[in-house]
């Protein structure tokens, strides 16, 4: 069950009146606004928020971030349009029990709406020092495990890893054709598994001056590139984008991501020191489940129909995932050639 709160200037309330009718709402009517608060299940509110963009205004905007500046015409008006969204701990009423049963026998499948998920993708855009520190600690239980030839402990690294966000946060804003974010995306995942690399080297190198270190079969069996873990990594990407629809936690489902990532991009960086020569099939090897990745990814999005709301913006976006598509096919079919030839 969910509580939303729509606040509109009051020449455009009426507009939105008849959209009400089949759920429970108050109205509350100031001086210049009209305030709307309702309760609906879950399955309901995405086709709600569909059919508010149109009734509030015109021209809408793909993006709803509660604030909605975009809204109208650019007049003054537009800094009264509001849409909160929350969960009561509870709802007493016998029209709203009545109502969920007569929803219930739609069996309609319910859908995340497009707001809820930027809005949780907003924060893996950005820098997060934490986050790369996170990573960088399970590099080095991974490096360790790596070493030890111990199963155990590289997938308890996997479990550290934080790599899952900057992938999901770039195929959604691939779907819905936001390229800027979605070079910040890529920038960050680079980042990320260049340190990752990096952090892998320098502390290889610090250790064969205390240790010797040999090439473990856990090691060996990561400078093997092979167009099986593009199809792998594809597959992992597609379930990891469902499985968040699905809430499944982050925490979980980024696992996957770390089990395609992880291991390979720091057997790079340790065989930059040891074994130079296989620093190149390892290296081919974590660029073949990262374009892997963030191409199941794209496509998982595109099957849980992950888009703007706008008419306009979903033929700009569908223009933009297909060139991106196609350029990700391009490199998938130059990977698994080099493959073939390191």
């Amino acid at each position: 069950m969910k509580k939303v709160v729509i606040e509109v200037p009051k020449n455009r309330s009426e507009k939105i009146h008849a959209r009400f009718k089949d759920v429970l709402y108050s109205v509350t009517e100031g001086e210049k606004t009209a305030r709307f608060t309702l309760y609906i299940p879950d399955d309901m509110l995405d086709e709600l928020i569909h059919q508010t963009n149109g009734s509030v205004s015109a021209q809408t905007r793909p993006l709803w971030t509660g604030l909605i500046p975009d809204y109208g015409t650019g007049d003054d008006d537009d800094r009264g349009t509001l849409i909160e969204v929350t969960t009561p701990d509870f709802v007493i009423s016998p029209f709203v029990e009545k109502l969920k049963e007569q929803y219930g026998l739609t069996k309609k499948k319910s859908k995340t709406p497009i707001e809820k998920i930027i809005a949780e993708t907003e924060s893996l855009t950005e820098f997060d020092q934490t986050k790369f520190i996170l990573a960088a600690i399970a590099g080095l239980v991974a490096l360790i495990g790596l070493f030890l030839n111990n199963v155990g402990i590289i997938i308890g690294a996997m479990l550290l890893s934080p790599l899952l966000g900057p992938i999901y946060a770039l195929a959604v804003y691939v779907a819905i054709g936001d390229l800027k974010t979605t070079l910040r995306c890529i920038g960050l995942l680079g980042l990320m598994v260049s340190m990752l690399v990096g952090i892998a080297a320098l502390a290889t190198f610090a250790l064969s001056f205390v240790i010797p270190l040999a090439l473990t079969s856990e090691i060996l069996a990561r400078q093997d590139p092979n167009a099986i873990y593009v199809l792998m990594a594809l597959l992992l990407g597609f379930a990891t984008m469902t499985a968040l629809s699905k809430g499944i936690p982050e925490g979980i489902a980024g696992v996957a991501i770390a089990a395609a990532l992880l291991p390979p991009a720091i057997v790079t960086g340790l065989s930059l020191v040891l074994f130079p020569a296989g620093a190149v099939k390892a290296a081919v090897l974590t660029l073949q489940n990262i374009v892997g990745l963030i191409a199941g990814s794209i496509i998982g999005a595109l099957f849980l129909n992950i888009g703007p709301r706008d008419l306009f913006a979903q033929g700009m976006s569908r223009q933009f995932i297909i060139r991106i598509l196609w350029f990700l096919a391009v490199l998938i079919a130059f990977l698994v050639i080099v493959s073939f030839l390191v």
